[in-house]
């Protein structure tokens, strides 16, 4: 087992939570700050570290919500991460914001093929589906991408979960989460539990996921 921190400001929630090795141990600290993350985020960070009796160096590695998600939360998150990584020289696990979504539903017991629906503004969400084992291992069906809500298709899904679910203006017998979010919990949950769905890399190459923007490039590249 090792030992590392994992913060995410994706969403309107500013969370930390920092894994120790031995014995395993979370020491977690989440809270819904809407624009506040950058006053507050470090302040998390250091509350967590005492809280474990540990620094920054004799962590393994960090993890990182690597979105999709707030563009703004995404930077700020992608800033604090590198800037604590280079200074101890360890490397950084990014992980799917949908990806950390699911892992909480399997982590709840949830079996089958789940959307998880992040809010993305302007009348669309982030999407990806999963389909989560009875062993709660998940495995990635769709991808991240964006879209209305109502062009996903929903046949077979067994439940929703995510802000996302803002925009579904009907009646649906589909079991759903709206309050659902990304939590740095459940990004190293992911880490431990379903490590093929996690990239590892150094803390000079990480970079956010966002996909408005991958949607926008490929756009212009078809013209």
């Amino acid at each position: 087992m090792k030992s590392f921190l994992a913060l995410d400001t994706s969403t309107d929630a500013c969370s930390v939570c920092l894994q120790l090795a031995d014995p395993e141990t979370f020491v977690d600290n989440h809270k819904v700050l809407p624009r506040e993350h950058t006053q507050n985020i470090l302040p998390m960070v250091d509350d967590v570290l005492q809280q474990g009796a540990v620094s920054l160096d004799t962590l393994d590695g960090f993890v990182v919500g690597a979105g999709p998600g707030s563009f703004t939360g995404l930077r700020i998150a992608f800033g604090v991460i590198q800037g604590l990584a280079f200074a101890v020289s360890k490397p950084v696990a990014m992980v799917s914001t949908l990806a950390a979504m699911a892992q909480q539903m399997a982590s709840c017991g949830e079996t089958g093929t789940v959307l998880v629906v992040l809010d993305a503004r302007m009348s669309e969400v982030y999407w990806a589906k999963y389909q989560i084992t009875e062993n709660a291992e998940l495995v990635e069906i769709e991808s991240a991408q964006v879209s209305k809500f109502s062009d996903i298709s929903l046949d077979g899904i067994s439940a929703i979960a995510g802000s996302g679910l803002v925009y579904l203006d009907y009646e649906l017998s589909i079991k759903q989460f709206p309050e659902l979010m990304p939590t740095a919990r459940s990004m190293l949950e992911l880490v431990s539990n379903n490590p093929s769905l996690v990239s590892w890399t150094e803390a000079d190459k990480v970079e956010p996921l966002y996909v408005r923007n991958n949607v926008a490039k490929k756009k212009a590249q078809q013209k």
